[in-house]
């Protein structure tokens, strides 16, 4: 029995819009919209940036299966490694690799290899792997603060690129991402259980960084929740996680010397906050409990091993791969796809 839901989402796709429809507001034929799209070279830029422009007004999705299926396969999947203009290479989440290798994996599992590129300032973007038949499709992960790359991956999909993204800053990709929400309140529903009261929250940059600004919204939620007052601090103007996650320490020494616990939006965050704290002769999880994001190898490496909030890395490789290439139930209506998190307890609380 077809439910409400279910009529909905008929009719959603019954009104869909069509290469048709971007071909009559462009006003060229339906064949160049399909060429602008693919990007051949024998479209003028001008043609080019008309049809995008009426693909972008429509909302209008190229079928990039159906455009696989024309071309043939290549059996690579092409993975950037976004970092920071201004951050070396070996300064990145080292929870970006765990990612690395969980799609490396779900990639073999369905025959086919990989393709990296590190990319981060404006002259080293590129996404035309498709296009010059080097991939089939393109995984971006990487840090939300280079917001010029993330704008520059944005148009390539407007313009018909098979891409999903881990990182994003924003909404305007398709996105695999974890239950950051829940995370928070997982978080510091823990911290509270122990018997802490004055909890900081710490996520640079916040703001401008969706995962950091669900993560912290859980935070918030819980305090309400138990009529307990936020701590936080400003964002530090260095790139380096580890390195904001000391000057936090600082600032939250100074602000709040009575803190008795941080959730820190990410682990190379939390390590910074541990170690700062500890040069300030504090004791952890003593005088302050440390509960991090992210769950990579590095959490159990610390002194004392990092409680976090972990997500299932194998999930994530798996489900970003089947965004590209499974059904399209495999991102859902808003462009987004959930991993499941999970606490894991560990001396730092």
């Amino acid at each position: 029995m077809q439910t409400e839901f279910d009529e909905e989402r008929t009719s959603e796709r019954a009104h869909r819009p069509t290469s048709f429809d971007v071909a009559s507001l462009a006003q060229v034929s339906q064949s160049t919209v399909s060429r602008a799209l693919r990007g051949d070279p024998s479209i003028t830029p001008e043609t080019r940036d008309r049809v995008a422009r009426a693909a972008a007004e429509l909302g209008y999705r190229p079928d990039s299966r159906a455009v696989r299926l024309r071309g043939g396969a290549v059996g690579t999947v092409a993975v950037v490694l976004l970092t920071s203009s201004e951050l070396e290479r070996r300064a990145l989440n080292p929870f970006y690799f765990d990612i690395m290798g969980a799609v490396e994996a779900a990639a073999a599992r369905r025959g086919m290899g990989i393709l990296l590129s590190y990319q981060s300032t404006p002259e080293s973007l590129r996404s035309d792997f498709e296009q010059r038949r080097e991939a089939d499709g393109l995984i971006v992960i990487g840090t939300a603060a280079n917001r010029f790359a993330w704008d520059y991956f944005a148009r390539a999909r407007q313009a018909g690129s098979n891409l999903v993204a881990w990182g994003a800053p924003d909404d305007s990709l398709p996105i695999v991402r974890a239950d950051n929400h829940a995370a928070g309140v997982l978080a510091v529903e823990h911290l509270i259980g122990t018997g802490r009261r004055r909890i900081a929250f710490v996520g640079p940059g916040w703001e401008a960084h969706q995962a950091f600004r669900l993560r912290r919204q859980g935070y918030l939620d819980v305090l309400a929740k138990h009529g307990l007052t936020a701590i936080e601090v400003t964002a530090s103007p260095i790139d380096d996680r580890h390195a904001q996650g000391e000057a936090a320490a600082a600032q939250l020494l100074a602000i709040s010397p009575a803190i008795d616990a941080v959730f820190a939006a990410s682990d190379t965050l939390a390590s910074g906050i541990m170690r700062g704290l500890q040069e300030a002769g504090l004791r952890i999880p003593a005088d302050v409990a440390i509960v991090g994001f992210d769950g990579g190898f590095g959490a159990r490496q610390s002194t004392p091993a990092l409680t976090t909030i972990e997500q299932d890395v194998a999930s994530a490789g798996e489900m970003l791969v089947e965004a590209l290439f499974g059904p399209a139930e495999a991102i859902d209506s808003t462009g987004k796809a959930f991993v499941p998190v999970q606490l894991v307890v560990r001396g730092s609380s």
